[in-house]
């Protein structure tokens, strides 16, 4: 029986979008065609095109559902922090590299390589902020603004070197360089 058409076929632009999402995790952006979408969909070519008429929408669209499905987890993590002295929220965002690492190395690549899609592609920036909006603004839920975004900065720095290397950094490096941030001198 070949693919539901229509009406009939009311769930086509979900298993599109899951297809593009998956393609993304697996093969990054310079994977991603219509074509590769549609086959791994399962649905026909033109039904791409129907819901997303260029690579640009339905990267848009997957890399936005991911965003916010990260933003759910980060601000649900966030939330069970509760009330935070600086030495136990060093320890927290040590856990969450860790867990990044171990439990969402694809999303995490893809993030940075959307990053770096955005250094030439403008109308990508937006879609590639969000990631790094979202932690500061959770973050700042336990510390000054400025902090949190620095906080989110060392934290990218610590994602993309521990990605890009050999091995990730010690727990203890991990430590080191929060603390530094959210433990003042001589404390």
């Amino acid at each position: 029986m070949g693919a539901r058409r229509g009406p009939a076929d009311p769930g086509r632009r979900e298993r599109i979008m899951a297809a593009t999402e998956r393609i993304l995790l697996k093969d990054g952006i310079a994977g991603l065609s219509h074509r590769a979408v549609a086959r791994e969909a399962g649905v026909p070519l033109g039904s791409t095109t129907y819901y997303f008429a260029t690579l640009d929408d339905l990267l848009h669209a997957a890399i936005r559902a991911q965003s916010e499905r990260y933003a759910r987890r980060l601000h649900a993590w966030g939330e069970r922090l509760g009330e935070v002295s600086p030495a136990g929220l060093v320890e927290a965002l040590a856990d969450l590299v860790e867990t990044q690492l171990r439990d969402n190395r694809a999303e995490l690549v893809l993030s940075f390589e959307l990053s770096a899609a955005a250094m030439r592609r403008p109308e990508l920036r937006e879609v590639a902020l969000l990631y790094a909006e979202t932690e500061a603004k959770v973050l700042g839920a336990h510390t000054d603004e400025q902090t949190a975004r620095a906080l989110s900065h060392v934290l990218d720095g610590l994602l993309l070197r521990s990605l890009a290397g050999a091995a990730p950094p010690s727990r203890a490096a991990v430590t080191a360089s929060l603390a530094a941030l959210l433990t003042p001198r001589g404390a």
